[in-house]
């Protein structure tokens, strides 16, 4: 964790020096997270368990030091196949004093050893989940080291890490009913999801997008020539199958970027050194656009 500790500061006292060099930098820092996030010592981070408490504390100690701030937890508990579940998200409100907030989030855990939701033919292996999602858990991190650094945003900005995804959308779900039962987060405009962002074709060089019908001329808008890779806007239908899903439901805009799937789903071959970090580190860029303009 010292040596993890060390590689922040060091990033963070260098990513004034350029264009190229902030590149450099944001990979080295993309790698760091994702490989770590996707360790075999995580051991899947299935949901309720002990590597997942791990990889909280990880995520709470990573934010920390890359914002100066601190997440805040929200347990629930839910039955599952007659097991009962204890789990928490993790949440930070960066209150621009807007009257609307956008969601951003990514979910964290994966499904451990497997099981049932293994398509590898062994299941009883680590499924260390480098795609699914370590790397929209560190494209999210990333993004809020610059999101709250920014002091001119027209909007609030809630930034969540979902538990309880892979055996049923249970994370989001609870932090929808959080959100419900709170004013402090404001009017709720649009939710942004990330879900197996790392794996962008390096020769399609493409980024698929889910979206609802209502935000489709605003992601039309956008200036895509100042990127290397298209948007590929994907049927609004799966958003019902994402942490969008409860927010859907509710009336509110979604949006989910995702680079699609591959052959390593849910198995325990979705490592990070499949991971296209110069995609990751594209894909960024253009998010933060689409959230700063």
């Amino acid at each position: 964790m010292k040596h993890f500790l060390l590689t922040i500061f060091l990033l963070l006292g260098t990513l004034a020096f350029g264009q190229s060099t902030n590149d450099s930098l944001t990979i080295k820092l993309l790698k760091t997270m994702i490989y770590t996030l996707a360790d075999d010592s995580m051991k899947g981070r299935a949901s309720g368990s002990l590597e997942e408490q791990k990889t909280l504390d990880y995520l709470s100690t990573t934010f920390k030091q890359l914002t100066a701030k601190k997440l805040k937890t929200q347990s629930f508990s839910f039955l599952k196949d007659g097991l009962n579940y204890q789990c928490k998200n993790a949440y930070y409100f960066d209150n621009n004093k807007a009257r609307k907030t956008i969601i951003i989030g990514a979910h964290y855990d994966h499904i451990g050893f497997g099981g049932p939701l293994s398509l590898s033919f062994t299941n009883d292996e680590i499924h260390n989940g480098a795609d699914d999602n370590a790397s929209g858990v560190g494209l999210l991190l990333s993004l809020s080291q610059a999101l709250i650094k920014h002091k001119d945003a027209k909007v609030n900005y809630l930034i969540v890490f979902y538990s309880g995804h892979e055996i049923g959308l249970f994370g989001s779900d609870a932090f929808h009913k959080l959100i419900q039962s709170s004013k402090q987060f404001k009017q709720i405009s649009t939710v942004i999801n990330f879900d197996m962002v790392g794996r962008m074709d390096p020769t399609m060089k493409k980024l698929k997008c889910m979206r609802s019908i209502e935000l489709d001329s605003l992601v039309q808008s956008i200036p895509m020539d100042a990127y290397s890779f298209k948007l590929n806007i994907a049927d609004e239908e799966k958003l019902n199958v994402l942490d969008t899903k409860t927010f859907l439901e509710a009336g509110i805009p979604c949006i989910n970027f995702t680079t699609g799937m591959h052959n390593d789903y849910h198995k325990s071959s979705d490592d990070a050194k499949y991971i296209n970090f110069e995609g990751l580190n594209e894909i960024r860029k253009f998010i933060l656009y689409f959230l700063l303009n």
